[in-house]
Formats: structure tokens, C-alpha cells, sequence
């Protein structure tokens, strides 16, 4: 075997949980018009599919190196967060069985986009060229535009989809122009040789950072981020609910790392700019905007959806001092926002059986005596997204806040612990709700099976034990980040 042979085979092995995923979705898109009738199989069939490639990428959890020329990398912290993503496309399946089969949307398709989206998501993790990031890029986006629209007999969904769709085309020609921009003045567009270039003064300095700017605006869209974040409520209130649970984390978490990677390799590159002031504008904006919008909210999705825009400023903390100790509280807050947040998704789509319409708290009243498991498991999720122990949303803030605090970002850590106790409130206001008030609405047409209650159960479990016992998954991401 000659090394061009060998080095082509290696290639093709370092893609092989990408391979595998896109597989399962085309053989599942095949199989749903050859055998109609087994509806019913095809979102388990994807879900292991979706463990069979958590197994890949756990495989090579410990290897650091690239292939394809380069262009694509493999480390520690990008197998987490591919961890993270496949985490949120099979809690999104596990929970989607009974909706789909409620709305009579049981298809193949769903599933294969699900998969395609996150296999986008994992190629963008892994770009270290910026086409090859702008591609990933614009595969998980047309997966997440037909799955926001795909409740097809409902004007929301469409209308969902539409307004995500004209916002998300938009903002990739930002991508797009920031790309052509660093181009142009740098004559690259690997990652590495661009910063060498920024860091060496080459090109126009007003035009470096304009791109740079552009990079940073397109992906906080996709973080949902003030001010880019109005896409959000309206298409988490028109989209299927158990998507809403992948759409809400795993763009999100891919979104950090790569913004992650622009801010530490780019802007602190220039130093004609202050990016620092920028991240931590933009994370006061969506603390303060999205707890107190979230705290007038009387539907329980657009609640979460501007919960998720604070989370998402939280999250910005440690970015606005981007450096290798920033990954760890980063990272940890992925996983907790993952866990928490698809968890919460999942019993809205369990409890409200009425799409596209409001999903009004109230409407939930006593039900957490009726249905005890899904109660204790909202109970949970609402604990964790106010940041109250013993879950994990509370490490993930406490670390977010002690990294602002030793880095002497006072204002961050300040902003951060008021705008959480703001969001504690509304957290605790469903719990009240589910507990302390009287039933106002018998339940009608709700399907609640297995894969539903294995999808609350294993997202409750995540957020109670890694905030429990977090000692092991603390001390694998500082080796993590060591690599």
C-alpha cells in the first residue's frame, strides 16, 4: 500500500461518524417510499443510528490530528461537542415518535433531515477552512429551514419556516462577504494561515475587522444573540415542538465553537479593536432582553425561546475574554443547556397536543399531579435553566460567573447574577403552576409511549448527575483542553 493509498484511507476513516450518520439518513428516506407501512420504525431506526455515531466519535474522543489536506480537524473538543449535538438529535427523535404519530407527519423524511442537520453541524465543528465551514454551514441550515415549515397543514409552521428561512439567507451572506473580505486581504482561508496573517499586520486593517464583524453576526443569529435573535419565538412557536428540542441546542452549541474559534484566533489577532467590549455588549443585551421578555411571557414556547437568548448571553461570558480557560465553563454550559432545555422542549411537545397554537402555562395547572413523571422531570429541567442546585444549569452558570470574576469582568458577573435571579422567577412560576393550581383544562389528545418517557428520563437524569457528581466530566474536559 503506497501512502497516497494510505493517507486516502485515513481521510475517509476520520469521517466515518459523519459517513455513517448520512448514511442511516439516506437509508431511511429509501426505506420510508419503499415500505410505507413500517412508519412507525424509522425514528428508532435513526436513534441508533444516532447512538451507533455517538459510539464513532467516542472511539476517537482521545485523538488529535486533521485530513482532507487539512481542511478538517479532529480534537477532544469537538468530539464533546459532536457529543452534544447527536445528545440533542436523539432526545429530538426520542420524543418525536408520538407526536409525529399524533399529527399524522409520521415520514421518513423528518428523520433523514434531522440527520443531515447534524451532520452539517459536525463537519462545522471540524472546519478549519472557511468554505468548507460556509458548506456545513449551508447544509444544516436548509435541513433546519424544512423542518421548521414542516407541519405543512398549519399556516404557523410555514410561516415559521418562511421567517427563518428569509432571516437565515440573509445572514449568510454575511458569512458569505465576511469570507470574501478575510480573503481578499489575507490570501487564505484556512483558519491558521488567516490569523498569521491578521496577526502580522497584512491588509486592510478597516476590512479585516469588517469581516471579522460579518463572521461574528452570522453566527450569533444562529445563537439567537440580541440583536439577532427575532427569528426565535416566532419560529419555536410555529415549528413541531420535538424539533424545537434540537432547534434550540444543537445550531446553538456548533454556533459557540465556531465563534469560539473566530474570536480567539482572529480578533485577538487585531489589535486595532476592542472585541472584548463587543462580546460583552452583546452578552448585558441578551441577558437583560431575554430574561425580562421572557418574564412577560404567557406561552410557555415563547418563554423558552427568549430564555434560550439569556442563556445564549451567559454563554458570551467567557468569550469575551477568549482564551484556552474559557473552553471549560463554555463547554460545560453546552451540556447542561443541551440536557435542559431539549428536556423542557420534549414534555411541551408531550403536554400541549394542539400545534401551532398557544402554548399557554396555565393550561398545565395541577397537572403535575397527573402525570407525576413528567411533572418531576419539568420540575428538574425548570430548576436547571434557573440555575439552582443540584443541577447542572447551576455549575454551568457558577462557572461561567467565577471565570467573569477571576478575569475581572466585574460588569459581566454582575449583569449575569442579576438578570438569573430575574429568570428564576419565571422558571419557578411553571412549577407553581404545575403544582399549586387548581386543573383548568382536562387533557384531550395527548399520546405520551416509551420513547417519550426514556426522553424525559434520560435528559432529568444528565442534568441531576453530571450536577451532582460532576468530578469526572470536569476533569475529562480539562484534558480535553489541554490536547
Amino acid at each position: 500500500m503506497n501512502l497516497s493509498t494510505a493517507t486516502l484511507m485515513g481521510d475517509f476513516a476520520s469521517v466515518a461518524p459523519e459517513v455513517l450518520l448520512a448514511t442511516v439518513g439516506v437509508a431511511v428516506l429509501l426505506l420510508g417510499a419503499l415500505l410505507p407501512r413500517l412508519d412507525r420504525l424509522w425514528v428508532p431506526l435513526s436513534a441508533v443510528g444516532v447512538l451507533a455515531t455517538g459510539w464513532l466519535v467516542a472511539t476517537q474522543s482521545d485523538a488529535v490530528g486533521t485530513s482532507f489536506g487539512g481542511f478538517l480537524e479532529w480534537t477532544p473538543v469537538t468530539a464533546f461537542v459532536s457529543g452534544v449535538v447527536l445528545l440533542s438529535a436523539l432526545l429530538c427523535l426520542l420524543v418525536s415518535q408520538s407526536y409525529l404519530r399524533r399529527e399524522r407527519l409520521l415520514t421518513a423524511e423528518y428523520a433523514a433531515l434531522v440527520l443531515w442537520c447534524a451532520v452539517g453541524m459536525m463537519f462545522l465543528l471540524r472546519a478549519t477552512e472557511l468554505l468548507t465551514l460556509f458548506l456545513a454551514l449551508e447544509l444544516l441550515s436548509f435541513c433546519l429551514y424544512a423542518l421548521a415549515a414542516y407541519h405543512r397543514r398549519l399556516v404557523v409552521s410555514i410561516e415559521a419556516g418562511v421567517k427563518y428561512f428569509l432571516m437565515g439567507a440573509f445572514v449568510s451572506s454575511f458569512v458569505l462577504l465576511g469570507i470574501a473580505l478575510l480573503y481578499g486581504e489575507t490570501g487564505s482561508t484556512r483558519l491558521a494561515e488567516v490569523s498569521e496573517a491578521i496577526a502580522a499586520g497584512q491588509g486592510s486593517s478597516l476590512l479585516v475587522t469588517l469581516g471579522i464583524l460579518l463572521l461574528v453576526c452570522g453566527f450569533a443569529f444562529k445563537m439567537s444573540v440580541v440583536p439577532f435573535h427575532a427569528w426565535a419565538p416566532d419560529a419555536y412557536q410555529g415549528a413541531p415542538s420535538p424539533f424545537v428540542a434540537f432547534l434550540s441546542v444543537a445550531p446553538k452549541a456548533a454556533s459557540a465553537l465556531v465563534l469560539f474559534r473566530v474570536l480567539y484566533g482572529f480578533a485577538s489577532a487585531t489589535a486595532s479593536t476592542d472585541w472584548s467590549a463587543l462580546v460583552t455588549l452583546l452578552a448585558v443585551a441578551s441577558m437583560l432582553g431575554g430574561n425580562v421578555l421572557a418574564l412577560v411571557q404567557k406561552d410557555i414556547k415563547r418563554m423558552l425561546a427568549y430564555s434560550g437568548v439569556a442563556h445564549m448571553g451567559y454563554l458570551l461570558i467567557p468569550l469575551a475574554t477568549p482564551d484556552l480557560d474559557s473552553l471549560s465553563p463554555m463547554l460545560v454550559y453546552l451540556l447542561a443547556y443541551a440536557l435542559m432545555n431539549a428536556g423542557a422542549f420534549a414534555i411541551v411537545a408531550l403536554f400541549y397536543a394542539r400545534p401551532g397554537e398557544q402554548h399557554l402555562i396555565s393550561e398545565i395547572s395541577g397537572w403535575g399531579y397527573r402525570y407525576p413523571w413528567l411533572g418531576f422531570g419539568l420540575t428538574v429541567f425548570m430548576l436547571s435553566l434557573g440555575g439552582l442546585p443540584p443541577t447542572l444549569g447551576f455549575l454551568g452558570k457558577y462557572l461561567v460567573f467565577a471565570h467573569a470574576i477571576q478575569n475581572g469582568n466585574w460588569l459581566l458577573a454582575f449583569v449575569g447574577i442579576a438578570s438569573s435571579l430575574i429568570g428564576i422567577f419565571y422558571y419557578l412560576r411553571v412549577v407553581y403552576v404545575l403544582y399549586m393550581k387548581e386543573e383548568v383544562l382536562e387533557p384531550a389528545g395527548l399520546r405520551f409511549d416509551v420513547w417519550g418517557h426514556l426522553c424525559v428520563g434520560l435528559a432529568a437524569a444528565g442534568s441531576l448527575l453530571l450536577g451532582i457528581f460532576p468530578a469526572a466530566m470536569l476533569e475529562w474536559i480539562q484534558r480535553a483542553i489541554l490536547y
